[in-house]
C-alpha cells in the first residue's frame, strides 16, 4: 500500500474505532438527545459520518454508494426532522462500516501518483484526491471529538 494511502487508512480506522468506543453503550433516547450546547444527536452524526464517506467515495472513484433519502437528513446544512424520518441506529452502523471497507478497498490499490493528481471531474473544493482525504479524515475527527463530547454531556463514563 501506497504510504500516503496508508496513512489516510489508519486516519479513518482510528476515527472508526472511536466513533464505535464513544457511541458502544448509547441506547433509547441517549441517541437523539442533544444537550445545551450540542447541536447533533448521536444518531444524526453517526449517519452524517456514513453519508459523507458515501460522497468522498463518489469524489475518488466514481462510485456512487448513498441512500438518496438520506441527503435531506445527514447531509451539510439540513435541519433535524422527526425521529421517525431517520434510520435506525443499526442501519446507519452497517453503512458507516460498509463504507469504510470501501474506502479500505480503494486505499488499498491507489498510487500517490492517482492521489496527487487533479480530480477527475474537477471538484470546488479539492484539487487532488490527497486534498478531498486530507478534509476526510479532519471531518472525522472533527465529529469524532464532538461524539466524545456528548457523551460526557449524557451523563456516561470515560471510555478513554
Amino acid at each position: 500500500m501506497d504510504p500516503m494511502a496508508r496513512a489516510f487508512a489508519l486516519g479513518l480506522e482510528r476515527s472508526h474505532l472511536f466513533i464505535g468506543l464513544f457511541t458502544q453503550d448509547l441506547e433509547g433516547d441517549d441517541w437523539w438527545r442533544r444537550p445545551p450546547g450540542f447541536p447533533n444527536s448521536a444518531l444524526w452524526t453517526l449517519g452524517h459520518l456514513a453519508h459523507t464517506r458515501g460522497g468522498f467515495l463518489v469524489l475518488l472513484t466514481g462510485r456512487e454508494t448513498r441512500d438518496a433519502d438520506w441527503k435531506p437528513l445527514f447531509d451539510l446544512g439540513c435541519e433535524p426532522r422527526d425521529e421517525a424520518a431517520y434510520p435506525g441506529v443499526d442501519i446507519c452502523r452497517v453503512f458507516l462500516d460498509e463504507r469504510l471497507a470501501d474506502l479500505q478497498a480503494y486505499l488499498a490499490t491507489v498510487t500517490h501518483r492517482e492521489l496527487e493528481a487533479p480530480l477527475d471531474p474537477p471538484n470546488r473544493f479539492f484539487a487532488t484526491g490527497a486534498a478531498a482525504l486530507v478534509h476526510l479524515t479532519h471531518h472525522e475527527a472533527h465529529h469524532t471529538g464532538c461524539l466524545s463530547m456528548l457523551r460526557r454531556a449524557l451523563g456516561k463514563d470515560k471510555v478513554i
